[in-house]
């Protein structure tokens, strides 16, 4: 089987799963749609487990590859301890996590795969949380810390970052709830800088109340 016939499967596979969930995903849907003989699952993911976890995996590498200069600002951050930079690194990492989920670069099936293993994590949860829950959740804490001179602790860093994810996620999960709301139209670049201000305003505001 060539490389884009994988490819098509794991495509396949998104579009069911983001539809029906891990337990409601079916193997002979996903080949099916993907116009691919369903032992080709068996072969290379080894099943409907294996080609779930390969989703997930493929999740972590998109987001990886679309935040590494983020994340190598973030590491000279770190080893200069440099404070004032510390606070804008901590905001493009913001930024650059709420226009991944909240604009088209990422495949809504993705992002609808990502939302749902989050909130009911499965036996695979643990390729999220290793490979992209806890390194990015790590690095918003000492970012934190560092920002503060020191006055957030780590372990609160980490507590602060769960209601910031939190929030991001819901701007993408109840898009169509908030665009209502609003009287948008959509998520343009207007109204994403508006989300944006909000996220920002809430760093500022543990940032400088610790200082």
């Amino acid at each position: 089987m060539s490389k884009d016939s994988k490819n098509k499967l794991l495509d396949s596979a998104f579009a069911e799963f983001a539809q029906n969930g891990y337990f409601g995903a079916k193997t002979r849907d996903i080949a099916g749609n993907a116009d691919i003989n369903i032992s080709s699952i068996l072969y290379y993911f080894g099943g409907k487990k294996g080609i779930y976890a390969a989703a997930l995996k493929n999740i972590v590498d998109t987001v990886k590859e679309m935040t590494a200069d983020v994340c190598d600002n973030y590491k000279k951050v770190i080893k200069d301890a440099n404070t004032d930079e510390a606070k804008r690194v901590l905001k493009e990492l913001a930024k650059r996590f709420l226009f991944i989920l909240c604009d088209e670069n990422v495949s809504k099936d993705m992002k609808t795969v990502f939302l749902s293993e989050y909130s009911h994590p499965t036996d695979e949860f643990g390729i999220l949380y290793e490979g992209l829950i806890y390194p990015f959740h790590d690095m918003m804490a000492n970012l934190l810390v560092l920002a503060s001179n020191g006055n957030i602790k780590l372990k609160d860093g980490y507590l602060y970052t769960f209601p910031l994810f939190s929030q991001i996620f819901v701007f993408s999960s109840r898009k169509e709830t908030i665009c209502r709301f609003m009287e948008w139209k959509g998520y343009g670049e207007k109204e994403k800088q508006k989300l944006l201000d909000y996220v920002w305003q809430q760093l500022d505001f543990l940032v400088n109340k610790n200082k």
